[in-house]
């Protein structure tokens, strides 16, 4: 007797669907793509069809045709799990983000998009130290910073310190992927937590 453990795959040749011509065009799609604002895929599918055997098969393309690419994209993969609320989840994306800007080879792309990543998460982790703050909404963040007075406003400048680094991205010129995969198991109001990080916290070029 056979079984099968239900996992996804990593590779064209474990494709036994014909999910791999698909999955090649999303990933030369993605790694082709030349635009300067940031880009959002929507992969839809009901639970268990092989959404993640298609980000895996499509991660592998863009790895293959940037095999030679000196510059080549850093792909990172965020795990939406384990976090407590709003607060917490930005600030677990952050630090998975930092994370795996230190691992790459190149310096000068650690040093510059590093240090104003940094900067900028640090101001989103001050206005969140501040009772009653939602952390979905930045525009009310930025209010509130403007309220609480100059000194504040000069350590925590969400729009200066978010400037800096669309600046660093742009100049940097690397083509970063994120993957947030099986959001189809967060709950609802999860789900919505995690759309407000992509489209009003992570919105970069």
């Amino acid at each position: 007797m056979n079984y099968s453990t239900d996992r996804p795959i990593d590779r064209e040749e474990q494709d036994l669907l014909g999910r791999s011509f698909f999955s090649k065009q999303l990933g030369k799609a993605i790694y082709e793509y030349n635009g300067k604002d940031g880009l959002v895929i929507g992969l839809f599918g009901k639970w268990g069809t092989g959404k993640t055997s298609v980000i895996n098969m499509a991660i592998n393309e863009i790895n293959k045709l940037a095999e030679n690419d000196k510059n080549k994209p850093m792909i990172m993969k965020f795990a939406p799990w384990n976090y407590s609320d709003k607060n917490n989840l930005i600030s677990l994306f952050f630090q998975s983000l930092k994370n795996k800007i230190e691992v790459q080879n190149n310096k000068e792309f650690k040093k510059k998009v590093g240090k104003a990543l940094s900067d900028y998460s640090g101001a989103f982790d001050t206005l969140l130290l501040v009772p009653g703050v939602s952390s979905g909404f930045i525009e009310s963040l930025k209010s509130l910073a403007r309220v609480l007075g100059d000194n504040l406003r000069e350590k925590v400048d969400l729009d200066r310190t978010k400037d800096i680094l669309e600046k660093a991205l742009i100049k940097a010129n690397k083509k970063i992927i994120i993957v947030i995969d099986d959001i189809d198991r967060l709950t609802n109001s999860q789900i919505r937590d995690v759309f407000q990080l992509v489209k009003q916290v992570a919105d970069f070029p």
